[in-house]
C-alpha cells in the first residue's frame, strides 16, 4: 500500500534534476504526502526533505505529528521555532502538538521529545501499526477492495477471538475502540452491512447505559438504511431499554436530553421507512413510541424534531 510513497521518496533522496519538482508534487497532493511520511516512518534517513509545513494544511493528523517527530529526531534547535509555527495553524494544532518543547529548547530537548513520541506512538516497525495505517492509504489510492477485505478479516478475528480487544493497561477488560474505527471505515467504503456488524459487536461491549444506548442507536440507523428493518426496531427497543438504566442511575441531564432528540428523530425516520416498505403495524407501534419520547423532552428539543415528526405521522396516517 506504501509503494507510491517509497517511490516518491526514493526520487526526493536521490536529489536529482526532478527531486525539487517531485517534492512541490508530493507537498501539494495530502495523499502522496501522507504516503511518502509513512514510507519514511518505515525507512528513516537523514535529511529526508521536511514535509511539516505542507501536512499543516490537513490540520491535525497523525501524518503532521509524525512529521514533527521526523523533524524533532534530528535535534536541530532551529527547528523549533517551525515546530510552534505549525503547532498555531489552527486549534487541532495546538492541542495535537501542544507538548513540543519550548521555543528556547536546545537541539537534545528537541531529540528527546521526538524519541518519546515516536516510542509511543510511531516506531519503525509495520507490524505494530494499527489496521489502519494500512486501510486508509488504500482508500485513499481507490483501493477500495483490499481495504474493505482487511477490514474485514480484521472484524471476522476479532468476533472469533475477543482477547485482540484486551486493553494494555487493563488485561481484564476488553478495549472495544477499534470495533468503532473498523465500522467507521466500512461506512466510509460503503459497505454499511459489514459496518453495522462491527456496531453490532461494539455496542454489545459497552458498560454504562449511556454508552449503549449510543452505540445501538448508531446499529439501528445502519441497519435502517440497508433495508433490515425488524432489526432497526430490535436496536431501538435495545435504545430504549438502555436509556431507562441510565437515567435510573443517574437521572435527567443534559446528555440525556440531547441523546433524546437524535433517538426521537430516529424513530421517526424508521417510521419513515416502515411506511414506505408498507408495514403500518409496526409503523404505528414506533409512531406511539416516537411521541412518547418526544412528550419527555423539554419544549425546546421537542420542538426540534416536531416538523418531521408531524411529516412521519402523516406518512403512517396514510397507510393506516
Amino acid at each position: 500500500m506504501l509503494a507510491r510513497g517509497r517511490a516518491d521518496l526514493a526520487l526526493l533522496r536521490d536529489g536529482g534534476p526532478d527531486a525539487s519538482d517531485v517534492l512541490r508534487a508530493v507537498a501539494a497532493d495530502p495523499v502522496r504526502r501522507r504516503l511518502v511520511l509513512r514510507a519514511a516512518q518505515f525507512d528513516r534517513a537523514e535529511g529526508d526533505p521536511p514535509l511539516l509545513r505542507a501536512e499543516a494544511r490537513a490540520s491535525m493528523t497523525d501524518e503532521l505529528r509524525l512529521a514533527a517527530v521526523l523533524v524533532g529526531l534530528r535535534g536541530d534547535p532551529g527547528d523549533v521555532p517551525l515546530l510552534h509555527a505549525v503547532r498555531e495553524t489552527d486549534f487541532d494544532t495546538r492541542c495535537g502538538l501542544g507538548d513540543i518543547p519550548a521555543l528556547d529548547a536546545d537541539g537534545a530537548e528537541l531529540r528527546a521529545w521526538a524519541r518519546r513520541t515516536d516510542e509511543a506512538l510511531f516506531g519503525t516497525d509495520p507490524t505494530e501499526e494499527p489496521l489502519s495505517t494500512w486501510t486508509e492509504p488504500a482508500r485513499d489510492q481507490g483501493l477500495t477492495t483490499l481495504a474493505r477485505v482487511a477490514l474485514i478479516r480484521r472484524l471476522d478475528a476479532i468476533e472469533l477471538n475477543q482477547s485482540l480487544l484486551r486493553s494494555p493497561g487493563d488485561p481484564t477488560r476488553p478495549d472495544p475502540s477499534p470495533l468503532r474505527g473498523i465500522a467507521h471505515e466500512l461506512e466510509e467504503l460503503g459497505d454499511l452491512g459489514q459496518a453495522s456488524r462491527a456496531r453490532r459487536q461494539y455496542a454489545a461491549l459497552q458498560d454504562t447505559g449511556w454508552d449503549r444506548a449510543s452505540a445501538r442507536l448508531r446499529q439501528a440507523a445502519l441497519e435502517r438504511r440497508t433495508g433490515r428493518l425488524g432489526r432497526a426496531v430490535r436496536s431501538l427497543a435495545s435504545v430504549r431499554d438502555a436509556l431507562a438504566d441510565a437515567e435510573s442511575v443517574s437521572g435527567h441531564s443534559r446528555r440525556r436530553v440531547d441523546l433524546g432528540l437524535f433517538v426521537a428523530r430516529e424513530h421517526c425516520t424508521l417510521n419513515g421507512a416502515l411506511a414506505d416498505a408498507d408495514r403500518p403495524e409496526e409503523a404505528r407501534a414506533l409512531l406511539a413510541l416516537a411521541e412518547e419520547i418526544r412528550g419527555g423532552l423539554p419544549e425546546a428539543a421537542a420542538h426540534g424534531v416536531g416538523q418531521l415528526a408531524a411529516a412521519t405521522a402523516a406518512r403512517v396516517g396514510a397507510i393506516s
